[in-house]
């Protein structure tokens, strides 16, 4: 009888325990909140720059938005994520708003230098990575729904 009961403890323990450090971790939905806020404050600065046409026309709004980027870049980098896939997120967000910042800036060189083909060419990218964006934030919002 003993026997049974000391073993009972020692397992019930043990479970105690792999429950705790368990636990101790963030939980994938707490992870998936902190990408998708600081995926939304990239979003509404581009529709912010997309619905100020000036800002989107002059070389100092778009080094502006750029600098911006670049400064939300750095808290997605910032982020503490442990779920390998939003890791692989975390890191196409990363990609994403570093080729946005360069192209936003090398739009403004473009129009400084009144080249618009080229300035032409690297809004067109900037277009192309607000559909990437789109794309991510719908398949991170799908993964994160799943249990």
């Amino acid at each position: 009888m003993l026997s049974i009961l000391k073993r009972t403890a020692i397992l019930l323990f043990a479970a105690a325990i792999a429950l705790l450090f368990t636990g101790c971790g963030e939980s994938k939905v707490v992870q998936c909140n902190k990408l998708i806020k600081v995926a939304n404050q990239a979003t509404v600065l581009g529709q912010e720059l997309s619905k100020n046409s000036q800002s989107a026309k002059s070389t100092k709004g778009l080094t502006e938005t750029a600098t911006k980027i670049d400064q939300i870049a750095t808290q997605m980098k910032a982020l503490e994520i442990k779920d390998e896939k939003l890791q692989s997120f975390q890191g196409r967000f990363l990609k994403l708003y570093q080729d946005s910042s360069r192209n936003l800036n090398q739009t403004a060189i473009a129009i400084d230098k009144k080249n618009i083909p080229a300035a032409n060419k690297f809004l067109a990218s900037l277009k192309k990575s607000t559909n990437e964006e789109t794309a991510i934030i719908k398949e991170i919002k799908g993964y994160c729904a799943a249990k």
